[in-house]
């Protein structure tokens, strides 16, 4: 790692964007009704704690340890966030109320009498 010391004020101003962009994720995830704002929310939260682990490795001049883990956490997110997409996409081609479903289970279920 280099030699280059950032200030304590950015590095306090950079936990403090952590801080705020989780917060933002955290809302859009769970005030949202729309799939696609959640998926973006959740996807907010995991790259502020991406930021924070960068952070706190640069603030101990060890930057191993956190970019193992966001490499790992990288993969497993671009997992995550093709098969959200990819059911968001398939509820939304076949829109139904709980109702529908529910009525199709039950159909389903019914033993046949003799």
């Amino acid at each position: 790692m280099s030699d280059f010391v950032l200030p304590a004020w950015l590095l306090d101003l950079s936990h403090a964007c952590v801080i705020v962009v989780f917060i933002i994720g955290l809302l859009c995830f769970f005030v949202r009704k729309e799939f696609i704002r959640q998926i973006f929310g959740l996807k907010l939260m995991l790259q502020s704690i991406s930021l924070g682990l960068i952070t706190v490795g640069w603030q101990r001049n060890d930057l191993n340890p956190p970019q193992t883990m966001i490499i790992s956490a990288l993969i497993v997110e671009a997992i995550v966030i093709g098969l959200l997409l990819t059911m968001v996409v398939r509820m939304t081609k076949k829109p139904r109320t709980d109702r529908q479903f529910l009525a199709h289970f039950m159909r389903k279920e019914k033993p046949h009498e003799e």
